[in-house]
């Protein structure tokens, strides 16, 4: 639930606080990243308490706000990986993708603007 940006920290600029939120069911994190070509990545993990489910989405997007890659799991889809997918370039290219975490978006990411 404590995330470490140590690893990638050559890639990030700017980042909003991500400090869970504990409720009795729920503990939320949510924020932000920055990243050197101006970049955004939008977070939110919500940890179920009594399953043990993690309910997450990350959405990359351009400092304009263009749309560039989500990884969710928010609702099942007609994909063999469902509720785990990706919307890759618009919210309507979805993908099958494996469970995600935070880690492993930012390896992408960081693969994808260290390559350009």
């Amino acid at each position: 639930m404590i995330h470490n940006f140590h690893s990638f920290r050559h890639l990030i600029v700017a980042s909003t606080s991500f400090e869970p939120v504990h409720r009795p069911e729920i503990t939320q994190v949510r924020g932000h990243l920055i990243f050197t070509d101006q970049s955004v990545l939008h977070v939110r993990e919500n940890y179920i308490v009594a399953t043990g489910w993690i309910d997450y989405s990350y959405h990359w997007q351009t400092d304009t706000h263009q749309f560039i890659h989500r990884w969710d799991n928010a609702h099942p889809v007609d994909l063999s990986t469902s509720p785990h997918h990706q919307h890759i370039g618009s919210e309507n290219n979805v993908h099958p993708s494996e469970p995600m975490t935070l880690e492993k978006v930012l390896a992408f990411i960081a693969s994808r603007i260290t390559s350009d």
